[in-house]
């Protein structure tokens, strides 16, 4: 309980600094059950992706992230207090895995990149199997999430973040193994639909939010004034044109 409280006291304090500092927008979060075990799998633009997605729900998500982010006695007392389990990226990750899979089991929720780094180039790489060996193993919804243009806010290789950027969250509908074996082969194609959905979620994403845009908008409005004000002129100059050919008779 005392974890829980931690937890929520600091994503509740976290999320207030980040929202002054950044823009952030969001849709979807109601597609995240509100119960059960959950893991949350996302595409990895930037350092700040966790964070976002922890102020954006309710539940309690336990991040996997590699060992080196524990360096330091603050960074590494935060992330102890927020759950974030640690991943031996050079060694064997199978104790990140069971300590997933332990809190799955108990009904919590889980975070973690498929991808397994930071894309370099904005673009989805090749998702790793383990989030579909974790609902494998649990039967864990899996929620899909895209993340857009966090890599503006900390470009890769740059430590100092640019405030007030905006960017993207979407989230999708759950997704669940049914395969009838956790076999290399369901959970190559598993882990295929999840990479699928989140590049389906990011240009869903890349869509919505340009059309939300003040200048899509006003360009937009713009076009449909235009076009009736066109057909409003050339309905009067066929009136006109009738009316002169009567009078001409």
């Amino acid at each position: 309980m005392g974890e829980s409280r931690n937890y929520n006291l600091i994503r509740q304090t976290l999320g207030r600094a980040l929202h002054l500092c950044f823009r952030p927008r969001y849709r979807g979060q109601e597609s995240v059950p509100v119960d059960g075990p959950l893991i949350i799998a996302a595409n990895h633009l930037s350092h700040i992706d966790p964070a976002f997605i922890m102020t954006a729900t309710s539940r309690e998500v336990n991040y996997l992230s590699k060992q080196e982010h524990f360096e330091g006695r603050l960074r590494g007392a935060l992330f102890s207090r927020m759950g974030v389990i640690p991943v031996d990226r050079d060694g064997d990750a199978s104790d990140a895995l069971d300590a997933a899979e332990a809190i799955l089991r108990d009904g919590g929720a889980v975070g973690i990149f498929p991808e397994g780094t930071r894309s370099r180039d904005g673009q989805l790489g090749r998702g790793r199997t383990g989030a579909a060996r974790l609902a494998a193993a649990t039967g864990a919804a899996v929620v899909p999430v895209a993340i857009r243009e966090t890599d503006r806010v900390i470009p890769v290789g740059k430590r100092v973040p640019r405030l007030w950027r905006r960017f993207y969250y979407e989230f999708g509908d759950p997704l669940y193994f049914t395969a009838k074996e956790a076999n290399r082969e369901a959970l190559r194609e598993f882990t295929d639909e999840i990479m699928d959905a989140i590049t389906t979620l990011s240009e869903e994403a890349g869509d919505y939010w340009h059309s939300r845009r003040l200048r899509t908008r006003m360009a937009a409005w713009q076009e449909r004034n235009g076009l009736g004000r066109a057909k409003l002129r050339a309905s009067l100059d066929a009136r006109a044109q009738a009316l002169r050919a009567r009078l001409g008779r």
